[in-house]
C-alpha cells in the first residue's frame, strides 16, 4: 500500500475501530430496592403518612424561648374485634453524653410507658381513627445542656379482644 493510500484511510480506520468500541460498550445497571406492607384490613396502627418512619426526627430547639419542639404525627388506627392496646419497648429519652432529656410520649392523648394500656376503646377502634403520636421533651429543672441529642422513640401495639 502506497504511503499516501496509509495517510488517507488510517484516520478512517481507526474511527471505525472507536465507534465500533462505543456500540459495545458495556451496559449500566441499577437495582431499585422496593418494599411493600399491606395490613390486615381487622387491626392496624400506621402512620397517615409513612414518608418519615425510619427516618430522623429533628426536635429543634429555640435559643430565645430555650424550649426544644415537639414531634407530633398522625396514625391510622383500627380494630375491628376489640380494643388497642400501647406500650413503649423501652423508657424514652434523649442523650448527649451524660445528660438526659426525658420524652413524654402520648397516643391519641394517653402518655405510654413500658406498661401496655388501652389508648383506643372498642368502639373507637371499631372504625379506622386518626389519632396523633406525640413525643414532648421533657424541659430539665436545671435547663437544657448543650450537646447534640439522640434517641428514639419504641412503640408497641397489639390487639385485645
Amino acid at each position: 500500500m502506497s504511503l499516501f493510500k496509509k495517510t488517507i484511510l488510517t484516520p478512517f480506520v481507526l474511527a471505525v475501530g472507536v465507534l465500533s468500541v462505543q456500540a459495545h460498550a458495556a451496559p449500566i445497571n441499577h437495582t431499585v430496592q422496593l418494599s411493600s406492607f399491606v395490613p390486615t384490613a381487622d387491626f392496624y396502627v400506621l402512620p397517615s403518612d409513612s414518608s418519615w418512619i425510619g427516618e430522623t426526627q429533628a426536635l429543634s430547639y429555640n435559643i430565645n424561648t430555650q424550649e426544644m419542639a415537639s414531634l407530633v404525627k398522625t396514625f391510622d388506627a383500627v380494630h375491628s374485634a376489640g380494643s388497642i392496646s400501647a406500650q413503649l419497648l423501652a423508657p424514652a429519652y434523649l442523650a448527649a453524653g451524660a445528660n438526659n432529656v426525658v420524652l413524654d410520649v402520648k397516643f391519641n392523648g394517653k402518655s405510654l410507658t413500658t406498661t401496655a394500656q388501652t389508648v383506643l376503646t372498642a368502639a373507637e377502634a371499631a372504625t379506622v381513627k386518626v389519632v396523633n403520636l406525640e413525643i414532648i421533651p421533657t424541659r430539665p429543672a436545671t435547663g437544657y445542656e448543650s450537646g447534640s441529642y439522640l434517641g428514639n422513640v419504641q412503640l408497641s401495639f397489639d390487639a385485645v379482644i
